[in-house]
Order: C-alpha cells, then sequence, then structure tokens
C-alpha cells in the first residue's frame, strides 16, 4: 500500500528520490515537515547489477 500523507505530521508526500531506470519513487518525504520515507526499493529495477549501481549512488 503505498504511502500518500506522513504518519508524524500527516502532510502530503512528494517525490524525493526516482529509480534510475523507469523513474518510479523510492523515497518520499513531507512537504510539511520535511520527515523522509524509507527507500524503497522495486524488484522489477533490481536484476541488473548496473542499475542497481546507479540507484544507490543517487541515493547517497
Amino acid at each position: 500500500m503505498p504511502d500518500t500523507l506522513c504518519r508524524v505530521c500527516g502532510g502530503e508526500l512528494d517525490v524525493e528520490k526516482q529509480c534510475f531506470h523507469c523513474n518510479q519513487p523510492l523515497q518520499l518525504f513531507c512537504t510539511k515537515c520535511t520527515n523522509p520515507t524509507e527507500v524503497r526499493f522495486h524488484s522489477q529495477c533490481m536484476y541488473s547489477e548496473e542499475i542497481l549501481c546507479h540507484t544507490v549512488a543517487s541515493l547517497a
């Protein structure tokens, strides 16, 4: 179930980081309190080591 509201303050969530390969959101942040969500990897893009390296590097 995707997050739509911040669990801390109830504010709206916006994309913080997205997948290098498919541009799906990997991490969101609250527009009100700026609290980030946990990073969520998705399996369809995790099979390629090159894509994984780029994705992890973009999170740093």
